[in-house]
């Protein structure tokens, strides 16, 4: 199977020169959390993510902050080299090019289902992603998003009292709709009116950097009021494929890994998946 096959055609993009502010209305928008940044010729330059901007909340010009030189792809290579490139290099927006300009992108998401076609039985437990970062369900939301932001990971196993899994939490779950949507406006902001410019879905994706910004504050309620309760999990001993399926049919990044006696092994995400089918 090839790239083109499986990526995302025509995919939004940030064109230099560009602001922050530009970038960020145009994911609100989109629903998304990055994107290619090309030059007036469509051709390729690098890639701008909301962790970028979240890590210079200060800088306007995107030129500044964004990734430079990112690893592209062509659209006739084959998935696996694909895999390769998002595994090795942690890559999460692998840009498709031709002859230097951008046909496409592909994700780790877009690749889920080759893993799952791919039948492979070696147990989940063997990809599982290295950095875990657990918290406890009475932690009040603003130390969580503290904690998120202090060590780079953007979702976290919830453990209770007896140290067992009780749910699961991103950034974007800490910036709950009812919460905030009557504390906050639009021009607090900076996000403009124009057209239909914003959604609360795609705002709560970059919501993390205004409260950086100390625009926003979040609520001393603890995290188990706004995590994702009984969180869907996979067995460690489990094949690759089955996780693969879980995510790609409930559109998440990441999974909780049991182990025998029911408690936390660790969390697996979609880019270790990547290397089942390298």
């Amino acid at each position: 199977m090839n790239v083109s096959e499986v990526m995302i055609k025509d995919p939004i993009t940030a064109e230099l020169p560009t602001t922050r502010q530009d970038v960020l209305s145009t994911l609100v928008k989109a629903k998304r959390t990055g994107m290619p940044v090309v030059d007036a010729e469509g051709q390729v330059q690098g890639i701008i993510t909301r962790k970028d901007i979240f890590q210079n909340p200060g800088e306007e010009q995107i030129a500044v902050i964004m990734e430079w030189n990112v690893p592209t792809i062509s659209p006739t290579s084959p998935v696996e080299k694909a895999a390769n490139i998002m595994w090795s290099q942690n890559v999460r927006r692998l840009p498709v090019v031709k002859k230097g300009e951008l046909v496409g992108l592909i994700t780790p998401s877009d690749m889920l289902h080759v893993v799952e076609a791919s039948k492979i039985k070696t147990p989940v437990e063997e990809f599982l992603w290295n950095q875990q970062v657990c918290i406890y369900h009475n932690t009040p939301t603003w130390v969580a998003a503290t904690m998120m932001n202090l060590s780079k990971v953007y979702a976290m196993a919830v453990l209770d009292e007896d140290g067992k899994l009780c749910g699961v939490i991103t950034d974007r779950d800490l910036f709950e709709v009812q919460r905030l949507e009557e504390k906050i406006s639009l021009t607090t902001l900076g996000i403009s009116h124009d057209e239909d410019a914003w959604t609360w879905e795609g705002l709560r994706n970059v919501m993390n950097l205004y409260y950086q910004e100390a625009k926003i504050e979040l609520p001393t309620d603890p995290v188990k009021d706004v995590m994702s309760r009984k969180p869907i999990t996979i067995y460690k001993r489990a094949p690759v494929s089955e996780a693969a399926k879980l995510m790609r049919l409930k559109d998440f990044d990441q999974l909780p890994v049991m182990d025998t006696e029911d408690n936390l092994f660790g969390l697996i995400n979609d880019i270790d998946l990547m290397k089942a089918i390298m």
